[in-house]
Order: structure tokens, then sequence, then C-alpha cells
């Protein structure tokens, strides 16, 4: 007879259209729920929803009650982890993805052992990266519900990734609260048969829970009575690990990639844009930690400074809160996005202050430190080579730059300010005239490895000149761009060919909900340029920008758009920015949105007829058909909502041919489309608006609201009104090379990276005011790891947890085998180790070396090295 293994637990968003303040309340009550069934037997094993930030809130409010958690944690009663917060997995970084299961692993073998499953019921879509995530984490089962298109027959099947990793899944086809109909109603072989759908095992599993669902004490006796009522299968209390036992030896399928389809449930294609603010902030963070504050981190430890982990631990553990499916989704109540929102922007100030004191505390640390220098690091282990901008004060208007063989720095001034450092006064014309200048220029600097380049500020009485000019057309060695009649044209020096209107902006109305981008059912799409903007070129030595300044009439609500009326104003500034031979064009488009219901979007004019859109995942790279086969049939095989050819990205979205590659490199962006006749275009999304957390019967998504069924949830902050900054670079080149693509993409998170030892002005960052000793010991030049050659992606570096060393890691984003993906050199004799996703030791790869050439990478392959110099002399 066949088995059904019926799992309780609940599934707990720990905030969604309520706070997370309001669910602790609930939580606390329910685990007394859970404590009391399993010491009076009335449950043998509860599943408390795979994550640990529930958990940890709960026993920061009441430690005494952690006692009781080991207890059935170690009788293998109650399950934890391994998440800290249920990730979403379509937007969110790798790295975020890795630490999120670090934290959550961590806590949980903290309470007596974690339920080594990845366990995600419902995130909205699985990145085809999961099985080779899980598996360099020792995790080799899988569970999650949405997203398996119809073609998959299948509850139960191993899932590969593209580096051979496989995971075994179970597919929990009917959602994790199909279990409530044994304990509520009484059709019990109707139940029987659903859990035979795609499965001829003899063993399936039926998760019992739901959203917050109170403790079903009576389990048992539902259990005996489905029993009772029928003989085609028999109910057996159990959890996931037993099924997978069960299960394991079975000759089961095997399918590979993404799982986005919307068949069995909505998938939330158009949530990737919702909140666009808030995808923004936690973009930075994750910027941020990865590409600056860890690598840095690293730097001084060798340095001699001590690593905070508990700084480190903190913000991360607050993006994970950020990335969990419904608060990265923003599918929630103002109220708790304005939570998501502060928390971030709290983490944001941790973060930027743990960066900038580094800086600062190694700066006036080096053997020479003359008043006034410029320090330029870089955290990163191989060389940089760049034009990057730097903020400077000084006393006097006009200054220099020298190296440190004196000889002069060619630089563009950008902008200049004057301050006053004299104390206030309420009538200002009694205050002393203490003059100084804020000076943003870009200079060259080739800094090495994880070192810092320091340049003299000299001042002279050369008069500062900024190039500013009415002008038409900007350029380098590359690229010109110009403003024609037609908009704005991008010229390929190289190839000799000329984009006409290649940068445009799409505006159309937005009659979906913070779960969805749905268009308006009286759409009016408006394709804007900038053809009446006010032009300014700013043409330096080294970087040549221009800037844009206008405004575009547009809908006020979906009103308007319906009678198409052109009623309200958004003004705009674009800039766009070419660097000395570099082919990245930098974008920013600041915008006032004055407009409700609508979604704006910046469109490419390529010259790539498409069939496939080409976007980052968590460690890897994905192609997507420019429109789904199921478009024209969806409502006819029954499917949810509508499979749009919307398309995530983390980092980049891109689209080429054999002779053309179109990258975007975003700041945030998460959201693009292939779209026009040929498909042609890419347009990148940049904001869009909604007032409602969910709606019935929209046009992409028909049939009940998201969500809250039965309740309008107003959440007019979802509106975005008002300055919004949208930030990027467009990178046009001969061919698409995804691990050089994400090493550019690298380069452009390396903002912020300086520090100038002066004491005019005391507020260049929120702790520049207050005093900072120096390091006993003065430090020199050193590149403690150096990478030569680099030719797979870089995805971290980060000093081990016990300080004994550190953890390197990169990827091969393609499907090919890279044979030659560079050379290590070390500063010390060290001992070189593979490890895992956890950091745990592995294979060691050599002793007491300072060079070692990286073995080829396999497609797809993640691999972290473990560095433990020796110690210094």
């Amino acid at each position: 007879m066949k088995q059904i293994h019926v799992v309780a637990h609940t599934h707990w968003d720990f905030e969604w259209y309520f706070t997370r303040q309001e669910a602790k309340v609930q939580f606390a009550f329910h685990m007394d729920e859970v404590f009391a069934a399993l010491e009076s037997n009335d449950l043998n094993y509860y599943v408390l929803d795979g994550q640990m930030s529930i958990l940890e809130d709960y026993l920061t409010l009441f430690p005494e009650k952690e006692a009781l958690v080991r207890k059935f944690v170690t009788q293998k009663r109650l399950f934890i982890g391994p998440w800290y917060t249920q990730v979403d997995e379509m937007v969110t970084s790798g790295e975020s993805i890795i630490r999120n299961l670090r934290f959550g692993m961590d806590s949980a073998h903290q309470l007596g052992g974690v339920m080594d499953i990845g366990y995600l019921p419902d995130t909205f879509g699985q990145s085809q990266d999961m099985p080779k995530i899980y598996k360099g984490l020792g995790i080799e089962k899988a569970i999650f519900w949405r997203g398996i298109p119809t073609e998959i027959d299948a509850r139960y099947f191993y899932w590969t990734s593209n580096d051979g990793s496989k995971v075994l899944t179970a597919n929990i086809h009917d959602g994790y609260v199909a279990g409530s109909e044994l304990i509520d109603e009484d059709n019990f072989m109707d139940l029987v048969k659903k859990t035979e759908k795609n499965s001829n095992l003899e063993h399936t599993v039926l998760p019992t829970g739901g959203d917050q669902r109170p403790v079903d004490f009576n389990l048992k006796e539902r259990i005996a009575l489905a029993n009772q009522a029928q003989d085609r299968a028999e109910f057996v209390e159990s959890n996931y690990e037993n099924f997978f036992t069960e299960i394991k030896d079975e000759e089961l399928p095997t399918f590979s990639g993404e799982f986005v389809e919307p068949s069995v449930s909505k998938i939330h294609r158009g949530i990737y844009s919702s909140r666009a603010d808030l995808k923004l902030l936690y973009d930075q963070l994750e910027r941020m930690m990865t590409y600056q504050v860890e690598p840095l981190h690293a730097v001084a430890n060798e340095k001699g400074l001590e690593t905070k982990e508990g700084l480190i631990d903190e913000v991360w553990e607050i993006i994970a809160l950020g990335q969990a499916h419904d608060s990265s989704g923003a599918c929630n109540s103002d109220k708790t996005n304005a939570d998501i929102r502060q928390r971030g922007i709290n983490a944001l100030q941790q973060a930027e202050s743990l960066r900038n004191y580094l800086l600062r505390k190694m700066s006036i640390s080096v053997a020479e430190d003359r008043a006034d220098d410029l320090f330029m690091w870089n955290p990163l282990p191989f060389a940089v080579d760049e034009i990057r901008e730097f903020e400077l004060t000084t006393k006097e208007v006009s200054f220099e730059l020298r190296d440190d063989e004196n000889k002069p720095v060619n630089f563009d001034i950008l902008e200049q300010k004057e301050k006053n450092a004299a104390v206030l006064r309420r009538n200002e014309e009694e205050m002393t005239k203490e003059h100084y200048y804020v000076t943003t220029i870009a200079c060259p600097v080739n800094i090495p490895a994880m070192d810092w380049v320091q340049y003299q500020v000299v001042e002279c009485d050369e008069a500062v000149e900024i190039d500013r000019r009415e002008d038409r057309q900007i350029e380098n060695d590359l690229f010109a761009i110009s403003m024609e009649d037609s908009g704005l044209a991008l010229y390929d020096k190289k190839k000799d060919k000329t984009y006409e209107s290649f940068l445009t902006v799409e505006d159309g109305g937005d009659e979906g909900d913070n779960y969805d981008f749905s268009p308006a059912y009286h759409d009016w799409i408006l394709d804007l340029n900038f053809t009446d903007a006010a032009v300014e070129a700013v043409r330096g030595e080294l970087i040549s920008s221009f800037h844009l300044k206008g405004q575009w009439d547009l809908p006020y609500d979906l009103e308007a758009r319906k009678e198409k009326l052109l009623n309200t104003e958004i003004p705009y500034e674009l800039t766009l920015e070419l660097v000395k031979d570099k082919p990245g064009i930098k974008i920013s488009l600041k915008v006032d949105n004055q407009a409700k219901d609508h979604r704006l979007r910046l469109v490419f004019n390529t010259d790539v007829k498409a069939d496939y859109s080409y976007a980052d995942t968590p460690f890897g790279v994905i192609d997507r058909p420019v429109e789904e086969e199921k478009l024209a049939t969806w409502k006819e095989i029954g499917y949810k909502e509508e499979p749009t050819s919307l398309r995530p990205m983390i980092h980049f979205a891109n689209t080429h041919s054999n002779e053309t590659s179109w990258t975007f490199l975003g700041k945030g962006a998460k959201v693009f489309q292939l779209i026009g006749e040929d498909f042609d275009r890419m347009a990148v999304t940049i904001l869009r608006g909604v007032g409602y957390l969910g709606r019935p019967d929209m046009l992409r998504r028909p049939g009940d609201a998201s969500g809250l069924q039965t309740r309008y949830v107003e959440t007019p902050d979802s509106q975005l009104m008002g300055e919004y900054t949208f930030e990027g670079t467009l990178l046009v080149e001969d061919e698409f090379d995804p691990n050089r693509i994400q090493r550019k993409y690298v380069l452009t998170t390396q903002d912020q990276l300086f520090y100038q030892n002066q004491d005019l002005n005391e507020f260049t960052t929120a702790i520049q005011y207050f005093k900072v000793n120096k390091l006993p010991q003065k430090i020199e030049h050193s590149a403690l790891i150096e990478v030569e050659d680099l030719q797979v992606t870089f995805s971290s570096l980060q000093t081990k947890v016990d300080g004994s060393g550190y953890e390197l890691r990169f990827y091969n984003a393609t499907d090919s085998v890279i044979e030659n993906p560079g050379k290590l050199k070390l500063e010390r004799d060290s001992n070189l180790m593979l490890l895992n996703l956890r950091g745990e030791l592995g294979e060691t790869l050599a002793n007491n070396i300072k060079e070692y050439a990286l073995e080829p990478f396999n497609p797809g392959e993640i691999r972290t090295y473990g560095i433990f110099p020796n110690k210094k002399a």
C-alpha cells in the first residue's frame, strides 16, 4: 500500500501585509502551541518553515526557551533551518544567497542541528543555480512549490546545474497548504488521488500547514480517520527527512534549468520591478559588502586591524531580511515596506562607516602620510587601471596632483564648490571667512591588487577651469554621442556605424499591483526622447559628459491615460558619460515622478534581431526566448497568469548577435524585456507605480487578487512619487563574454574607495569629525593576494571567521571550460586549500607556496580557495 507522509509545518512570513513586529506577537504564542504539542506527543514532528530569523527573533525575546528548542531539535522532532530567511532566488546575488544559508545553518547547528534540505515552499521562481549552491553547502535535497512547467509530469526528480551538481528534489505540486484538507475536510479519497498525480512512487509527501496556521493538535486523529475511511493509501505522520530516505533509491528522472512557469500557481514575473527604490537600496548594500567592505577588511586584517565580524554579519543579516521572497518582492503593505526601507538605510549607514573607517585608519598609518595627500585604495585581488572620480578638499581654489615620483598627474575637474568652515552665527554677516573648496575630479589610477596609490595635493596658482558648453556632441576614442533632430545618436568609431535614437524612454500604464506589472485596460504607450532638452556638454581630457535637462508631459493617472490627456509634468535630468579609452557609456537618469499607475522603461535601440535574451543568474548566465511558446495558449492550458517575457536580472542584461553585443550593467535594475517587431529593443524598467497590494482581474493575471483575496490594501507609497535616480552602464562590444562582462561589472562597484588626509573639512563622512589614532606600526605597500590574467568571474574575498586565513571565490559564468583561468600570486608563503561554500576545509592543494596556476574551470563551476599565510616573522 502506498504511504502518504504527512508533514506538520507552518509557513511563517515574518512580514507581509503585517509588520515583523506584529508577526512576532503571534509567533510567540504559536511556539507555546508547538512545544505543547511535542511535549504531549500530539505531534511527533514539526517543521518550522526552514528559516532561522523567526526563531532568532523569538529567542531574543524569550531566551529561557532555548533549552526547549534544543531538546526537540536534538531529538529530531523539531526541524529548523537551513535558511536565515526564505530568499528570493531570481534577483538576489549568489553571494547573498550563500550568506543567507550560512547564517541559517550556523544558527541551527548552535541549537542542535539543521534540516539539510533546501526548503523554499513559497518563492516566486527557482533559479537554475540552486543545485550547485545547495551542493556546495553540503545540502543534497530540495523542496519547492512554484514554477514547474506542464511538460514535467514528475513530483520527485533530480535537479541538476550546469556544473554537474545534482540534488534530490520534491515539488510540492499542490502547495504547502495541500494537507489542510486532511484536517478541515473529509474527502480523504479525493486527497489521496491528488497526492498520486504526477507520481507513481509508493511514497509521497503531504505538507500539512499553512500561513501562520495554528498547530493542528488533532493531526493523529485525522490521520486515523483518513486511514479508516479508505484503503487506497496509508497516511503516516512523518517528516521530510524520513520521506527522502524512502525515495532516495528510486529511479527518478533528471531535469535542469530554472522553474518559472505559472502552471500550478502564480509566479509573479512582474514582481521584479515592484518598489524599485527598495531594489536599488538592497542592491547597493550587496555591492558595498561584497566588493568593498569584505575585501577591504581582508586588506586591513593583513595590516594589523582586527576584522569586526559582528558588524559585518549584522549588515548581511539585514540584507537577508530584505531579500526574503515577500520582502524582496515588496508585495507588502506600505508600513511593512517602510520597515524594509529603514532597515536597509540603517545597514547602509553601518556598511559605509565600516568602509570609511578602514580607509581612514589605513591611510593615516602609511609610512609617508603628508598633509592633504589623496589615498586611493583597491581592495580587489587583481590590479585595476581606471579613471575614477574623487572628492578633494583644498584651502585654495587651484591645485595640482603629483605621484610618488613627484611627476604631475593629469586630471579633470568635474565640479567645484566653495565652503566656509567658520563657526555658525544667526547673522551670517557676522561669520568669519574661513573658506575652502570641495572639488570633484577624475584622474587615472593604476593600483596593484589589495594595495593603494598615494598622490600629493599641491596648491598652485593656475586657474581652475571646467569646460562647459552648449555643445551637441561628446566623444572618446571609441564612441561619439550626439544630439540629432531625431534624438540621441551613438557612433561606433571602430565599426564606422551610427545607431540612431539609440536611447529612448517608454511610458505606459500599469494597472497591476505590488505583485505584478499588468498593462492598463485602456493603455496608451508613449515613446519619449530627449530632443526638447537643454543640452550641456562638459569636455575633459579624461571624461566627457552630456547633461540633458527637460520634462515629459504624461497622463497623471489611469483615467487621464484612458482619455489620452497629458496633464502632469515629469522633470528629468539625463547624464551620459564617456571615459577615455573605455567602452562603457555611463548613464544616470534622475526623474521627479509626478504620475500614478504607470511604468517607465529605458530603451536601447540595438541592431540585434534577437531570438533569445541573456542575463546573469546567481552563479551563471541564462538564455531565455524573447517570447514564451505558451503566450498564445496560456489561458487554455490553465496557467495562472500570462507567461510574460519580462525577465529578471541581477547585474546585467544582454542581447547579442555574431557581430554585436549590447549589455546593460545595472545598479539595482532587476527586470528587462526585448521588445519590438524584431525584438531589437532592450527595455530596462526604471520604475513603476501602483497603488494596491493586490488587484483582481488584471489583464496579465485574471481571477482573484494575489495576497489577500477579499480586501483591497492601498499602497500609495508604491506609486514612487518624487525624485528617483536610475544608474547603469551600457557596453557595446563585438562579442558576448559573460565572464568578462562580470569582471567589468565589478569595476563599476569601486566608487568612494579613497581618503584625503586633510583637516579643513570635518564632514566628508559621518564619522570624520571624530579623531582616530594611527596604527602602532606604519603600513607598507604589499599585495597579500593577486590574481594575474583572470579569465573567470571574481565572486568574493573575505577573512575567515576564525582569522586563520582568507576565502577567495571565483566562478565560471559560461558553459565552456576555461583552460587558463589565471595565476595566483601571494605575498607570503601560504598553504592553499579548497573550501566548500560554508568555508569548511577540503582538499589541500599546496603548502608553503607563493605562486599557483589555477586549474581549469569546468562549465558553471564555483570554486573557493582557502589561503592560509604563514605567520609574519
